[in-house]
């Protein structure tokens, strides 16, 4: 795992933290071009999708999340101004949440969404949907259509293709018994984002108790999974909102 700073003149520290099947690079790019003009920007380059050691194998989120959390407390005692939280990297983000250490000004959870898997009494099970889902993974890569068609945007310039079949079982594998932790909402000003095309969002709202689990859900018309990312100033702008601490559901165009 490696962290990259950009901007750090800024005062305003903006965690990056990307999804699955990407990397810092093709998800952030464009983005921290214009961000590191106003916020000290951390993107993280995590285990099983880093360019710089592809040797290095994702084991799972929260394995994924311990090692960011030990890294902000060392490097800026645990303070960190606005984490955005790509997909997968809004689970890992809510796992760092959690950790008395840590202290978030503003979290915002883009495209999160809820696939909560059986969790198998045995672990033949687990290994048998784990090698499938890899499989399925890496097929879908060849065939970027069933990816579009699922996410409900054309994301193919974001996708790396070169993440190992052992990534993904291990992501795929630690899902198994995982439950997620909707109680980390509560420790920050929180923001859960969808593109109105992402097929899964409306489960989100009847999922999460909104009387228990306090966050602002915003929709973006037209727009399907990670859409944002290819509208950098866009996306810009609606972190500056968040930060500054708009309130409420409601739909964007």
């Amino acid at each position: 795992m490696k962290y990259f700073e950009f901007g750090k003149e800024n005062p305003t520290t903006l965690l990056l933290l990307h999804g699955v099947d990407t990397t810092w690079q093709l998800s952030f790019q464009p983005f921290i071009e214009v961000a590191a003009k106003k916020y000290h920007v951390i993107a993280v380059a995590e285990d099983g999708f880093n360019t710089d050691e592809p040797e290095i194998d994702a084991i799972s989120v929260i394995d994924e999340a311990h090692k960011i959390t030990e890294w902000l407390v060392d490097r800026f005692d645990g303070k960190i101004d606005i984490i955005l939280g790509e997909s997968l990297g809004g689970m890992i983000m809510t796992e760092i949440l959690l950790d008395e250490r840590i202290s978030v000004h503003t979290a915002i959870a883009d495209g999160f969404t809820i696939l909560e898997y059986p969790s198998f009494r045995h672990d033949l099970p687990k290994r048998i949907v784990a090698t499938a889902l890899a499989d399925i993974e890496l097929f879908a890569f060849k065939h970027m259509s069933l990816f579009n068609k699922i996410l409900g945007e054309d994301i193919d310039s974001m996708i790396y293709k070169e993440a190992s079949k052992k990534t993904l079982y291990n992501l795929e594998y630690s899902m198994m018994p995982y439950r997620y932790k909707y109680e980390a909402f509560n420790r920050s000003d929180s923001y859960i984002w969808h593109g109105e095309k992402e097929p899964g969002f409306k489960h989100v709202l009847k999922k999460v108790d909104r009387k228990k689990y306090h966050f602002a859900h915003k929709v973006f018309l037209n727009r399907g999974h990670g859409s944002l990312l290819l509208e950098p100033e866009r996306l810009l702008r609606e972190v500056d909102l968040a930060y500054k601490g708009y309130k409420g559901r409601y739909k964007s165009r």
